[in-house]
């Protein structure tokens, strides 16, 4: 599982997948509403035997929302670098049926996206009640007193 903020800059993810092509497509599917969203030509970079995309989680790409999971697609193929084959995608004489099925998925997971500092190896964990509770220490004691 991966674990992303909310915010509107750059994260990167690094992953092993099964291949390691040059451009990537990212399929986001929200578990909860189950939206896809879906961001094309990422640029996939190799770094000892690790593959990694960075890209930023916007309004307009794949909006990333406090709480929530997310299933994670790295896909490889022609729809992966669609902006940049756009001139071979006219010309070419296949069916759509045959060329979509080129399309090969190289790598799933799980996304959590939270804006809270994860550490596991400082104990510091997700809490699903940060800043929603707080625990009163103005009384004294829990004493109970019995009366029959």
């Amino acid at each position: 599982m991966k674990i992303l903020t909310t915010s509107a800059s750059n994260q990167t993810l690094t992953f092993i997948p099964r291949e390691y092509p040059s451009s990537v497509k990212m399929t986001l599917r929200d578990s909860s509403t189950n939206a896809s969203n879906t961001i094309n030509s990422l640029t996939l970079t190799k770094s000892n035997d690790k593959a990694s995309v960075t890209t930023v989680f916007t309004v307009s790409t794949a909006p990333l929302v406090e709480g929530r999971f997310y299933d994670l697609s790295i896909i490889k193929g022609v729809g992966a670098n669609w902006d940049t084959l756009v001139t071979q995608w006219q010309s070419a004489t296949d069916n759509w049926e045959n060329v979509t099925s080129t399309e090969t998925t190289i790598y799933l997971d799980k996304i959590f996206c939270t804006d809270q500092t994860i550490n596991q190896t400082e104990n510091s964990y997700y809490d699903i009640n940060s800043g929603e509770y707080t625990q009163t220490t103005s009384y004294p004691s829990d004493d109970y007193i019995i009366i029959s």
